[in-house]
């Protein structure tokens, strides 16, 4: 049998407990840095009014809603 006396009982108790806290807080900041990354993958900015847009296609070629140019997905690496 094992035996504990109250202090060794408290003192493993708040070590569980902080270690437990330390986990789901892990856990939580895990899971939002994911959530903003795959809503940064959905948003793109018009090139003609800069209308920041979350659009959930994976067309290359998007339509602005607001001004209704034709966009292109990723950076634009042409000098002209």
């Amino acid at each position: 049998m094992i035996e504990l006396t109250l202090t060794e009982l408290a003192a493993g108790s708040i070590g569980l407990a902080m270690i437990l806290a330390v986990f789901f807080t892990w856990v939580s900041r895990w899971s939002t840095r994911n959530a903003e990354r795959r809503s940064l993958r959905r948003r793109a900015i018009c090139r003609l009014c800069l209308q920041v847009i979350e659009d959930s296609s994976r067309d290359r070629i998007f339509h602005c809603p607001h001004c209704g140019a034709e966009n292109e997905r990723g950076r634009d690496r042409s000098l002209g």
